[in-house]
């Protein structure tokens, strides 16, 4: 593209593809010495420091050539320039011709210097150019600066908008690439040259700029401005000169001018962003289309591109090599193939990583630590996060975050609110990568990655006494926008081999991924940890050794798992009577009782639940007796004992109310709610499993509102109200999606079978029955005393309906189903399941 004016006076219809800023078909003037000397350095893949050095000349001379500043050098420089860039006898010639002539003039009639300025027909950018146009076209306003991050397409939506906007304007549009320009001073000049406007001694640049815009109506549009910002006090003063003159800017930045219109220039949405990757795609395969068998392979491509139009313009080429798919696996690191783009781009846009580069060197040495420094933050992280990895001291002179808003200022960072209405720190993925690469080029990544670490630690340590209080689903809220810097900090653990530190943050996480449903990922990092005991740099203390594996243990019995968790629970017992860790010991003794009863040891179970709480009861853990008391409630109500059992939870349940206790206090009240309905006490039981609904749901715990749904399905099933059974057991099983609890999943479906029995549907509740049991046979669940009537009437029920043979076939049908297969089938109405 030139660098000189682009002058429309007219609007053309939209075209149907995207094409380039200037239509190479158009009616073109003669080519310029610029033009030919840019033109073959990026065939050549030179930079100008590069064909500066093979040519013997200075790097300003190249400049001056590229930007039209120097249009006729001395022949000897041609020469040297011909020499280094290797050209053929033609193009020596058209070299030392553009070099003899004058900068040519437009056709009469069209005004100042012209080249044909198209609409282009952009992907997802309709909303943008109606918003851009209707401001520009504004009488009030005078100056729009488009700002986004490297790569997201602010040129050519500038020029789309440029274009629609340019009968608006008498004088037409000036459009002007001011990136090859390194002194700010050298702006005027720019646009003095693209209106030829004459530079005298007595008129200087600025002045002639001035003089010929005074009584113009024009759209002036400067590209790439965020390198040359000293130069936005005379765009000021422009401003003020020319009342009929209208700036339209690009710069990552805003110029910070009083008559400013910034306007922030976002990514694609995901529709547009495939659409775009499509044609794109197309180009390199003609026969390329959007098919189901590759739309979630480009989902997953545009999704990691972020939006970003350079991105996918970089990126689709690939499909010469690598298939969607293919394609897709490999962008976990983005940057090493996004390279190699069009050589008549800019040399800054043909790499992804040059894009991003531009802007970082644009910064100064404070703000490019802070920018690297931030790429420890998975997901973003707050404001004290920030602060904790990138400041070394508190600035008396720029507070922290006035340092952030420079940075997000120059698009490189975000500031989102998050559901609190915090501020939140964010970047762009490939904007962390590259800073991510800076940091490690740095020499500072370990020291802040090990701040990074100790900022969680700190806040985990602190969110985990909040899981039980009153608010604690704000607070489970921030643990899960905080998990991926969780993530972060237990790798580094990890890899320093630090188990101390990584068992201290993973037991304090536990709570948070047991609530949540991360039980297989928690384990694996307490088994991690605890199995670095040996090794690790820094000595784990025994008491903590016991209360990990007591975490590791609640876990995986959590998956059903118990024979895993039997052993660690048992070392966890004899690691705290030997240190005397009565509260500790407390905790285990009811995870091993929990164990115990799970598998079925129902007498064995109760002996250690009343040890525990024996030992609670001696210490005054007020908490810890609440507990076990709900425990062994549960325990005799497993062995039949109604009347015990209930005395045991309303015990249970006062002492968790008076301690403010939310999600123990729930636990309770289930088992209240089981003797209610085992005693056909239907009202209560309802009203005590509705109570526990609407207290998960006032702290935000509706990842615990299976159970009480499950209970409430039976219910209803045993007042014969099968409608509503089915509907809160569906729902039951919808909650348990995202909290996977395998045995409770194995009761919920059991309970949903004997009320497809009632309704008819025994076929499909024999299928499902065969689902429960292989599942419970999968992770050794047992079924408890209480369950086992319900349950075996259902069986008898579906049995006779359907005969021996059949029943079993069908039984043995959904016993080789998948889980997922086997709650599409529970899920779904009676029409549409296969019979």
């Amino acid at each position: 593209m030139t660098p000189h004016a682009a002058i429309v006076r007219h609007r053309e219809g939209r075209e149907n593809e995207e094409t380039d800023i200037l239509d190479a078909n158009a009616a073109r003037v003669p080519e310029t010495l610029a033009e030919l000397v840019r033109g073959f350095r990026s065939a050549t893949r030179l930079s100008q420091e590069a064909l500066a050095e093979g040519a013997g000349l200075s790097t300003r001379t190249i400049s001056d050539i590229e930007t039209g500043f120097a249009k006729t050098p001395r022949l000897v420089t041609v020469m040297l320039l011909a020499e280094a860039l290797r050209l053929t006898d033609a193009d020596r010639q058209r070299l030392q011709d553009a070099a003899r002539k004058p900068a040519p003039r437009a056709p009469a009639g069209s005004g100042p210097r012209a080249a044909a300025l198209r609409p282009i027909a952009l992907i997802g950018r309709d909303a943008q150019v109606e918003e851009l146009s209707a401001l520009i076209e504004r009488d009030d306003v005078r100056l729009v600066t488009l700002c986004g991050p490297a790569g997201v397409g602010k040129t050519s939506l500038a020029v789309r908008v440029a274009a629609d906007c340019a009968a608006h304007f008498a004088d037409g549009v000036a459009l002007i690439e001011l990136a090859p320009l390194v002194d700010p001073a050298l702006v005027p000049s720019a646009i003095a040259q693209a209106l030829d406007a004459r530079e005298t001694a007595d008129a200087p640049a600025r002045e002639a700029v001035l003089t010929s815009l005074a009584k113009r109506e024009m759209l002036i549009v400067l590209d790439n401005l965020e390198h040359l910002l000293p130069v936005a006090a005379w765009l000021g003063e422009l401003i003020e000169a020319c009342p009929r003159v209208t700036l339209l800017v690009m710069s990552r930045e805003p110029l910070r001018l009083r008559t400013e219109h910034v306007y922030a220039t976002k990514p694609l949405d995901a529709s547009a962003a495939a659409a775009l990757f499509v044609r794109r795609a197309q180009a390199v395969q003609p026969g390329f289309a959007l098919t189901s068998a590759n739309d979630a392979a480009i989902a997953s491509i545009v999704q990691r591109l972020e939006g970003l139009p350079l991105a996918i313009e970089l990126a689709a080429p690939r499909l010469r090599v690598l298939p969607p798919k293919a394609l897709a696996a490999r962008l976990d690191r983005r940057l090493p193939l996004l390279g190699e783009g069009a050589i008549d781009l800019p040399e800054r846009q043909q790499t992804m990583r040059s894009a991003i580069a531009w802007s970082y060197d644009l910064l100064g040495a404070e703000e490019q630590r802070l920018f690297r420094r931030l790429a420890v933050l998975q997901g973003g992280g707050t404001l004290d996060a920030a602060r904790a990895v990138a400041e070394d001291e508190p600035s008396p002179n720029q507070p922290f975050l006035l340092r952030i808003a420079a940075l997000v200022e120059k698009s490189l960072l975000s500031l989102e609110e998050d559901a609190e209405g915090e501020p939140r720190v964010t970047m762009l993925e490939m904007l962390r990568e590259y800073a991510a690469e800076q940091l490690g080029e740095s020499g500072e990544a370990g020291d802040v990655r090990r701040r990074h670490a100790a900022w969680l630690l700190t806040f985990v340590q602190r969110a985990e006494l909040e899981l039980s209080r009153a608010d604690q689903g704000r607070w489970v809220a921030r643990f899960e926008r905080e998990h991926p810097n969780v993530r972060a900090a237990l790798q580094w653990a990890s890899d320093e081999r630090d188990a101390a530190f990584g068992l201290d943050l993973a037991i304090g996480m536990w709570r948070f991924w047991w609530s949540r449903g991360y039980m297989t990922e928690g384990a694996a990092w307490l088994r991690r940890f605890v199995e670095l005991i040996p090794s690790s740099v820094t000595p784990v203390p025994t008491k903590a050794h016991a209360r990990a594996l007591r975490a590791q243990v609640v876990l995986t019995s959590a998956l059903g798992h118990f024979d895993d968790a039997e052993t660690p629970c048992k070392t966890a017992i004899r690691l705290q009577r030997e240190i005397g860790d009565d509260a500790g010991l407390g905790a285990s003794l009811t995870s091993l009782g929990i164990i115990l009863q799970f598998r079925g040891d129902l007498e064995q179970a109760e002996v250690v639940h009343e040890e525990s709480l024996t030992i609670r009861r001696r210490i005054g853990d007020e908490v810890g007796i609440a507990n076990s008391l709900s425990n062994l409630a549960s325990v005799t109500f497993s062995r039949g004992d109604m009347q015990r059992a209930g005395v045991l939870a309303e015990e249970s349940a006062e002492r968790y109310r008076r301690l403010g206790h939310i999600s123990g206090t729930t636990h309770a009240l289930i088992k209240l709610g089981l003797v209610a309905t085992q005693e056909r006490q239907f009202d209560r039981a309802e009203r005590l499993f509705e109570e526990c609904l609407e207290l998960q749901h006032s702290v935000g715990n509706t990842g615990a509102m299976f159970y009480p749904l499950t209970n409430l399905g039976s219910v209803a099933f045993k007042r014969g109200d099968f409608s509503l059974a089915l509907e809160r057991l569906r729902a039951a099983l919808d909650l348990l999606d995202a909290v996977p609890n395998k045995a409770a999943i194995a009761s919920t479906l059991e309970c949903l079978a004997s009320t497809l029995v009632a309704v008819g549907e025994t076929r499909r509740a024999a299928r499902i029955f065969g689902a429960a049991e292989a599942l419970r046979a999968t992770i050794g669940s047992p079924r408890f005393p209480a369950e086992r009537d319900e349950y075996e009437a259902g069986i008898a029920a579906a049995r006779a309906a359907l005969g021996d043979v059949a029943f079993d076939t069908e039984r043995q049908i959904g016993a080789s189903m998948t889980l997922e297969r086997s709650l599409d089938e529970a899920r779904a109405p009676a029409t549409e399941v296969a019979r």
